[in-house]
């Protein structure tokens, strides 16, 4: 029997003898326990005993619990500006990580408001009781129980912990410190606590993480560990630095959200082209959606057709060598000017109102190639520009598209074109070459298929591999059906479309990561302007495997995660008080081990249901920052055998 189902016998025990007055759950660990003694201490499930009330949880509940420190007005703290530029000083970093008004949501999870904690007396009478040390005699059993307790007692007791271990008793506490200043956290003051137990003359093993808020979605977050006597509780040196962020849709910049709601587009043509191949195989007689368009009257249309395949492309003067960061070329990007002809026509066509109007767009515009001196011939290599070469060359006649291949037509060129938005923008930035990011773009297992990305050119190869011969086949109306014939047409005809379910979805989900991945370089460019690690960034990131969405909402988040180098971001943390500190020390000799946790943070990380009941009252500071603290000990003690 392995230890995990060992454990969940005993929750089973367990709930059969206490659900009548308790809340058991068998689960991970809540986010304020998680918080106080790490990820390394919690393992897998745990047994959580507690009460629930929900009597006091109100919606749209605001944590009264946080801090509100009052600090003289500074230019510093001026956010106003350029909704993409940031006005900030970089000194303003320790400002932030100290104002609590920019901190908007709260560390623990809305279930957990319902969580309220048992009296101490209550819990220390469970764990003698004879019917728990019944259940929590497995000896295979491996995992903790923990009681959330009320913190009323002299101690403020907040977590008990009974852990199994085959050969140790191990138990904990948790207790709830107060609010101290930042410059009481001294090492002298640690390491007085955590001898009390054990003894000056045993070894000291220390463990720190200090993370630093740049804004609430950013932080920082510094390890390290030491084996000295006297530990140091800075170390912009030698530490690791993790920087974590999340990107949140409906938090995009006026230039991001260009590109961001041309994806929301393409997504929106790609479901209803779905929508309609399902009536269809279901035999339902109905015509196809468009509704992705502000639109255009057809004469301005049947112009804008007219004049982008008719006059010679401009060259873009934009496209300088001159240094400009990433926020600059993203507002060129949207506004520069485009040579080839299928990205001008995604512009254009894409304002139609309905599917009536896009399919006559489709033949104003083939007309326009069939009786028009082209100048501007199409350089992508996409099905429509095909088509239009084709046209324009007296090998095709007119095609009459007909069900979804308009949208199919409309969804590879705009798929093209907004690839070719981020690749100018990667390149311009110098964040990587064109080759690079082609090259990141491709899954792993992929790359011997990596011949260009995104994904929509692998779907012409079979028209770019057709005979000099089938390429005069008439694109006349192709409504077959699927038959033996139709699979003949499909290998010696001249399809309308090559639209593929798959390769579309595969192409919009790698497109969604390169936004994200561009969305998470412009704010550390905002915030920490720190432009060497563009390129790690970069290549870390998009080498993930790109996830697949359903649909591109305000709700949809990308978190990351990565290594820096410490010496990146030294000059910027020094001197600044870390927003949460996590210190453990542990101790240990031939009969016991100590392990003594140490959590600060400038704001509650416990709900109100809990914290209420050990006095966390709103308090004024005004002259210095402040620090919810906790303590976590753990005692180990080695069974005789």
């Amino acid at each position: 029997m392995n230890t995990a189902s060992s454990l969940a016998n005993v929750y089973a025990y367990l709930l059969r003898k206490y659900d009548t007055n308790y809340m058991i759950t068998y689960s991970t660990s809540p986010t304020y326990l998680a918080n106080i003694i790490g990820s390394d201490e919690v393992h897998g499930k745990i047994v959580l005993f507690y009460v629930e009330d929900r009597s006091k949880v109100k919606t749209n509940f605001t944590s009264p619990s946080k801090l509100k420190i009052s600090k003289p007005k500074s230019d510093d703290l001026d956010l106003t500006g350029s909704p993409l530029k940031d006005d900030c000083e970089m000194d303003a970093i320790d400002e932030v990580s100290i104002d609590m008004n920019l901190i908007i949501s709260n560390p623990w999870k809305l279930e957990e408001e319902y969580h309220q904690g048992i009296p101490v007396e209550k819990v220390r009478t469970i764990l003698l009781s004879e019917e728990f040390q019944r259940g929590s005699s497995a000896k295979d059993a491996a995992g903790s129980v923990w009681f959330l307790c009320s913190g009323t007692d002299a101690s403020k007791t907040l977590l008990l912990q009974y852990e199994f271990a085959p050969y140790h008793f191990q138990r904990g506490v948790i207790t709830y410190m107060g609010i101290v200043p930042t410059y009481s956290v001294t090492t002298q003051t640690l390491l007085h606590q955590h001898y009390s137990l054990m003894g000056k003359g045993s070894s000291l093993k220390t463990f720190i993480a200090n993370t630093y808020n740049v804004k609430s979605n950013m932080s920082l977050k510094c390890t390290w560990s030491t084996s000295s006597m006297v530990p140091s509780l800075i170390d912009l040196n030698t530490c690791e630095v993790t920087l974590k962020q999340t990107y949140r849709l409906c938090e995009s910049t006026p230039a991001t959200e260009v590109l961001i709601n041309q994806l929301r587009i393409l997504m929106t043509i790609r479901d209803d082209i779905l929508t309609h191949k399902l009536a269809e195989n279901s035999d339902i007689s109905r015509e196809p959606v468009y509704r992705c368009g502000i639109g255009i009257e057809m004469g301005e249309l049947r112009e804008n057709i007219n004049k982008v395949m008719t006059e010679i492309s401009e060259i873009d003067s934009s496209n300088s060598t001159a240094e400009r960061d990433i926020e600059e070329v993203i507002q060129s990007a949207n506004t520069r000017k485009l040579s080839d002809l299928t990205d001008k026509l995604w512009d254009i066509l894409k304002q139609c109102s309905s599917y009536k109007d896009l399919k006559m767009a489709f033949n104003i515009l083939f007309q326009c190639a069939a009786r028009c001196n082209i100048v501007n011939t199409p350089t992508n290599k996409n099905r429509l520009a095909e088509i239009i070469t084709e046209v324009a060359n007296r090998r095709l006649a007119i095609p009459c598209l007909s069900g979804s291949e308009p949208l199919e037509l409309l969804l590879e060129i705009g798929l093209e074109k907004l690839y070719k938005d981020y690749e100018y923008i990667f390149v311009e930035s110098k964040i990587c070459s064109a080759n690079d990011l082609k090259n990141k773009s491709v899954p792993e297992d992929n790359k011997e298929n990596a011949g260009v990305v995104p994904n929509v050119r692998k779907s012409l190869r079979n028209a770019v591999m057709q005979d000099s011969a089938a390429l005069r086949k008439t694109l006349l109306h192709n409504d077959v059906k699927h038959t033996a014939s139709s699979m003949t047409n499909d290998i010696l005809g001249f399809k309308n479309s090559n639209f593929d379910e798959h390769e579309t979805a595969k192409t919009i989900s790698k497109l969604l990561q390169i936004h994200c991945t561009l969305e998470h370089l412009l704010m550390i460019h905002l915030h920490l302007n720190i432009t060497s690690v563009y390129y790690e960034v970069c290549d870390q990131l998009l080498r993930k495997p790109p996830r697949m969405v359903d649909s591109i909402n305000d709700s949809l988040e990308d978190e990351m995660e990565i290594q820096l180098s410490v010496h990146y971001i030294r000059e910027h943390l020094e001197g600044k008080d870390p927003h949460s500190r996590r210190i453990t020390m542990e101790s240990k000799n031939k009969i016991r081990e100590v392990k003594t946790t140490f959590y600060y943070s400038m704001e509650n990380v416990f709900p109100p249901n809990i914290s209420e009941c050990f006095g966390t009252e709103e308090k004024e500071y005004s002259k210095e920052n402040i620090y919810y603290s906790w303590l976590y000990r753990k005692i180990t003690t080695i069974k005789n055998h």
